[in-house]
């Protein structure tokens, strides 16, 4: 127990020692009341000033140099200010810790006071014009708003340390040559006035955290910009690619309908062939109708392959089209989508009123707008495949048609040679005759 109770009073002696040691305050080898409270604000206002800089250096990957050309400015107001203010703060510190001599140590704080209202007020000009030719002036009137407040309190605080100057001065006349005691230093120096200057220091303080809100939230929607940019591209890529997999269906579908165009040359052929081999017969009595049939032979054949082949020309230059798809919707968006998401970084890196509001509803629409067009394009690929195997459809049922006016015709020559009087007849007459062997038949 004794040994803890001289370990106590020793703490006890250390303390009242050093508490009774005297610090210098303001310009004089002295205590000033406030001076250690207005010390240590500067030090957190340094701390402040220097988070200004803080989380500036990100990346953009978009490529899209607006964003960059902002940046630049952001950071170069942030870069200025930070500078101009770590010295005021500096100053600050450094004034209210300072031995003297008194000149000197008020000099150090009006000169680095009027450095910062001096960049404030001309120095930044360059970097606003930039950010209001680029964009609307939320930016700008922010940080108008945020410096000016700086600028006042910088001056409140210049007033009230002239007056503290001149009162420390008389302080020191009255002490002659020797430190002021406390009793002089209260009798010419207002402790109001300290306390005043101490919370003019606080107030300068809370001036810097909008400062740096400004910046960083204007740094972070420029992120934001560059990611939703990159993702975009993401999104109608994979627009695309969904649209893509549609058309090299169709493609399939379209060279399918391309090679099935040969089973109409398999459903005429056969019949072709069996009604067409006159070998066995004499048409010489029938010159008539062999020209006709002449004119049929040539019909099912050098005419029925030049339109297949045309009809396979068709689907080749269909398919081509196909692939001018892909290039239309890619315009698409470039002439139309980027237009609307150029309007939406705007607004975002613009950081004015309900900007991220506006942006958080509508970048997911935007997005949205690519997947429904990519899903309008599948739909009508859908409809033109089923457009497709119609025609198809019709196409072997024509072939069909064809043969049947062709089924029985080895047959009704057959009789015609037979009787070459009743059928050596021209063809437009015997169109009218529905007795006649080549009358049209009737479905």
């Amino acid at each position: 127990m004794k040994a803890y109770g001289v370990t106590v009073v020793l703490v006890l002696c250390t303390t009242q020692i050093s508490l009774a040691i005297p610090r210098p305050d303001f310009g004089v080898n002295a205590p000033v009341y406030g001076g250690a409270d207005v010390a240590s604000t500067a030090q957190e206002s340094g701390t402040l000033i220097n988070e200004v800089n803080d989380n500036l250096d990100i990346t953009l990957d978009s490529g899209y140099a607006l964003l960059t050309t902002i940046k630049t400015q952001l950071v170069g107001i942030a870069d200025d200010f930070t500078t101009k203010g770590l010295a005021v703060s500096d100053a600050i510190d450094a004034l209210a810790a300072s031995n003297g001599p008194l000149d000197d140590a008020f000099t150090d704080f009006e000169t680095a006071s009027d450095d910062l209202i001096d960049l404030i007020e001309n120095g930044l000009t360059t970097y606003f014009t930039e950010l209001d030719t680029n964009l609307d002036d939320s930016i700008t009137t922010m940080l108008t708003d945020a410096f000016d407040d700086v600028i006042a309190d910088l001056n409140t605080l210049a007033g009230l340390l002239d007056s503290l100057k001149t009162q420390l001065q008389n302080a020191l006349t009255a002490a002659g040559s020797n430190p002021p005691t406390k009793a002089i230093l209260r009798k010419f120096v207002s402790t109001s006035l300290t306390s005043t200057i101490a919370k003019t220091v606080i107030s300068l303080k809370a001036d810097i955290p909008l400062v740096t809100y400004i910046i960083a939230n204007s740094i972070e929607n420029l992120k934001v910009a560059d990611d939703y940019i990159f993702e975009s591209g993401t999104v109608a890529t994979d627009a695309l690619d969904t649209v893509n997999v549609g058309l090299e269906a169709l493609e399939a579908e379209v060279q399918l309908y391309s090679d099935d165009t040969s089973q109409i040359t398999d459903i005429i052929d056969p019949v072709y062939q069996e009604n067409f081999d006159f070998s066995g017969l004499d048409l010489t009595g029938i010159s008539l109708i062999e020209s006709e049939l002449n004119e049929y032979s040539e019909t099912y054949t050098t005419d029925l392959e030049a339109t297949i082949s045309d009809i396979k020309d068709t689907y080749d230059s269909y398919k081509q089209d196909i692939l001018l798809v892909s290039d239309g919707l890619g315009s698409f968006y470039s002439d139309y989508a980027c237009d609307h998401l150029h309007e939406l970084v705007l607004v975002l890196i613009s950081n004015g009123k309900y900007a991220d509001y506006c942006f958080n509803k509508y970048a997911p629409r935007t997005f949205a707008l690519f997947e429904k067009q990519a899903r309008e394009a599948n739909r009508c690929v859908d409809r033109e495949i089923t457009r497709l195997l119609k025609l198809q459809e019709i196409l072997l049922a024509m072939a069909k048609m064809l043969v049947f006016n062709i089924e029985d015709i080895l047959a009704e020559v057959t009789i015609c040679v037979q009787a070459p009087e009743l059928c050596n007849t021209d063809v437009s007459i015997v169109a009218t005759d529905t007795n006649a062997p080549f009358a049209p038949k009737s479905i």
